[in-house]
C-alpha cells in the first residue's frame, strides 16, 4: 500500500473522529442540567418496592422580585425591635404558583407550641389514607393528671367522659386549638410511623417530652407546602386538611386585618418559657389566583403586642403582593 493511501486513511478517521465528537458535544449541551443545589425529598419508607414518591424540591435561591417587599418587611421588624416592643421576628414567604421565596431569617429556631398540631393531623389522616375509616374510630376523652401548658387563646373543648370520632377530635384540635383533644389524639399514636414523617420531610422529629423543641420558618412550611401540592396525602384528604385549616377560629394574627371574604388555610402557635413568649403563625393565604404561604415567628414578653405585629406584616404583604 502507497504512503499516500495510508495517509488517506489515517486523515478519513481524523476527520470521521472529530465529527462524531463534535455531534456528542452538541447532544451533551443540549441536554438540560439539573442544579446541584437542588434538594429533592422522597419518601423513605412505602408499601412500593419500586417507587419513592417525590414530596418536595428545595434547594432554589431566593426570588430577586421580592427584594422590595423584604426590604419593606425588614423596615417594619426593626422599628417593632427597636423600641423593644419585640425581641425577634423570623419570615418565610412563598409564591405557591412557582415557589418563588424569600425569607428573613428564616433558618432561626422558634419553639412551636401548637403549630405542632398540623404533623398530628397529617399523620391520622394519613392513617385514613392507608386505611379508609380510620377517622371514624372512637376514643373517650379521659382528663389527664398533669397540667397543659397555658394557652392565652382558648377555644372551645371537649368533655372528659365523652366519647368522639378521630375527625371530631382533629376539627376540635384544629379549629378550636384544644390542648384536651391533642391530648387524646396523642395517646394513640403510633411513634415509629410519626417519627417517619418527620424524617421523610428532613425536620428533626418532635418528641413530646422535649420542652425546648425548636423548628424554624423555613423548615415549618414544608408541613404546608405538602398539603397544598398533595404529595403527601391523596388530593381528597390534602383538600380536607386545607378545609380544616380554613375553619380556625383564631380571627387576630395573620387574619385580622385582610379582608374577610379571602379564604386563609392557618394555624397559630404560643409557648412561653418563664417570661419568654414565642408567638407564631402559618398561613395558606388564596390570593386570588396566586395563593402564597406566609409564616410568622416572633420572640417577646407580650404576645398581644407580638399579635399585633404578626397583623401588621400580613397586612402589609397583602397590600403589596399583587405587585410583586
Amino acid at each position: 500500500m502507497s504512503s499516500l493511501v495510508v495517509l488517506s486513511i489515517a486523515l478519513n478517521i481524523y476527520y470521521l473522529t472529530r465529527k462524531a465528537s463534535a455531534q456528542k458535544s452538541a447532544v451533551s449541551s443540549a441536554e438540560p442540567k439539573t442544579p446541584s443545589s437542588l434538594h429533592f425529598l422522597r419518601e423513605q419508607e412505602n408499601s412500593s418496592k419500586l417507587i419513592r414518591p417525590l414530596l418536595l424540591v428545595d434547594g432554589s435561591p431566593e426570588s430577586p422580585r421580592m427584594a422590595p417587599l423584604k426590604w419593606a418587611l425588614t423596615r417594619t421588624i426593626k422599628e417593632w425591635q427597636k423600641d423593644g416592643r419585640v425581641s425577634a421576628v423570623s419570615v418565610y414567604l412563598a409564591a405557591l404558583n412557582d415557589m418563588s421565596w424569600m425569607g428573613i431569617g428564616s433558618e432561626e429556631q422558634y419553639l412551636p407550641g401548637s403549630l405542632m398540631k398540623v404533623p398530628i393531623m397529617l399523620y391520622y389522616l394519613k392513617q385514613e389514607q392507608e386505611h379508609p375509616g380510620a377517622i371514624n374510630k372512637e376514643f373517650v376523652y379521659e382528663r389527664p393528671k398533669v397540667s397543659f401548658p397555658q394557652q392565652n387563646y382558648v377555644g372551645d373543648s371537649i368533655i372528659a367522659g365523652r366519647k368522639y370520632k378521630i375527625s371530631e377530635l382533629l376539627r376540635y384540635m384544629i379549629a378550636e386549638s384544644d390542648n384536651n383533644a391533642t391530648f387524646v389524639l396523642s395517646m394513640h399514636i403510633q411513634q415509629d410511623e410519626y417519627r417517619q414523617m418527620f424524617v421523610d420531610l428532613d425536620i428533626t422529629p418532635y418528641e413530646v417530652s422535649n420542652t425546648l423543641y425548636s423548628i424554624s420558618p423555613k423548615q415549618y412550611s414544608k408541613f404546608f407546602r405538602v398539603l397544598y401540592s398533595a404529595t403527601y396525602l391523596n388530593e381528597q384528604l390534602s383538600e380536607y386538611a386545607l378545609e380544616l385549616l380554613s375553619k380556625c377560629n383564631f380571627r387576630e394574627g395573620l387574619v385580622r386585618d385582610i379582608p374577610k371574604q379571602t379564604i386563609v388555610a392557618h394555624k397559630f402557635g404560643e409557648r412561653s418559657i418563664d417570661y419568654d413568649m414565642n408567638f407564631s403563625e402559618s398561613a395558606i393565604v388564596f390570593y386570588h389566583s396566586s395563593p402564597y404561604l406566609l409564616i410568622v415567628m416572633t420572640k417577646g414578653r407580650d404576645i398581644k403586642l407580638q399579635t399585633d405585629l404578626v397583623s401588621e406584616l400580613s397586612h402589609e404583604i397583602y397590600l403589596k403582593y399583587g405587585n410583586i
